[in-house]
């Protein structure tokens, strides 16, 4: 079987708890903009994906296991060109994330990855104005996996959901005040929207100042396709308190499929030329 030109994989039901046809839309539509700009596109489901198919010249990924992201990592060694790359997708790691952020220079709230195990000792009797836990590797998979911590109670209860989770390393991080802003990104800046996370409303106030974070961001952990959240703080303006590889644009959809299309033409367009 002759490999397709592009293919599109679209993120694992798992991986997606709330969202599957939210996240299978953004992929369709920008998969459908290529196929009208002349690309032989097939698509498939990640849980399909085995190093057996014939390898494609071009990838979409919104892939997340493991197993899939091994397929796509040797087919990468081989010439497949990938997006988002497996590097960056595994960057996405909060373990990995939080260092990666703090090095770039990225400002984030006080964060540290500690062991479940344990954990009730380390983190301060003396929680001020709240902390927020989240599992140390992927986002948030089931309601629990990020949780809100103000009192010994609250830090109990979310020790206990994530220890039954088999979850050993949490992410704990300050509780910053503040409006939540949520963005989503394309390429090297040239497309960016972002949204007011209660009330949808677009954010234009500070959206300089965030794509620029946002963007410096993206290229320190290696995405092409993002999204994110950030508090925009009154004292330091907007502080990053997630990144994820390839969101579902919910809010931009359309735009955003004809952006992805267009970077990814570009792309492909670019290394012929080299």
């Amino acid at each position: 079987m002759k490999p397709p030109a592009l293919l599109g994989i679209y993120r694992e039901r798992i991986f997606s708890p709330g969202k599957v046809d939210d996240d299978a839309a953004i992929m369709n539509a920008a998969v459908e903009e290529l196929s009208r700009r002349g690309w032989e596109v097939l698509t498939e489901h990640a849980e399909s994906i085995d190093a057996s198919m014939p390898r494609p010249a071009n990838i979409l990924t919104m892939a997340q296991s493991d197993r899939v992201l091994a397929v796509l990592e040797d087919w990468s060694s081989q010439g497949t060109r990938v997006i988002n790359s497996v590097p960056s997708i595994l960057n996405c790691y909060r373990r990995r994330l939080v260092h990666i952020l703090s090095g770039a220079g990225v400002c984030i709230p006080p964060s540290r990855i500690i062991e479940v195990e344990g954990a009730e000792e380390k983190i301060s009797p003396q929680f001020a104005d709240g902390l927020w836990l989240k599992r140390g590797d992927v986002h948030a998979m089931e309601p629990g996996d990020v949780a809100s911590v103000k009192c010994r109670e609250d830090l109990g209860r979310a020790l206990a959901h994530f220890s039954a989770r088999g979850i050993r390393d949490i992410l704990v991080q300050g509780h910053v005040s503040g409006p939540v802003v949520k963005f989503y990104g394309v390429g090297h800046g040239e497309y960016f929207r972002a949204y007011l996370a209660d009330s949808g409303e677009e954010f234009t106030s500070g959206i300089g100042q965030l794509r620029t974070i946002a963007r410096k961001a993206a290229g320190a952990v290696g995405l092409e396709v993002y999204g994110g959240d950030a508090i925009f703080s009154e004292r330091n303006g907007p502080v990053l308190i997630d990144l994820n590889d390839w969101p579902s644009f919910s809010r931009c959809r359309r735009s955003a499929g004809s952006s992805i299309a267009e970077y990814f033409d570009s792309e492909v367009q670019c290394k012929k030329r080299l």
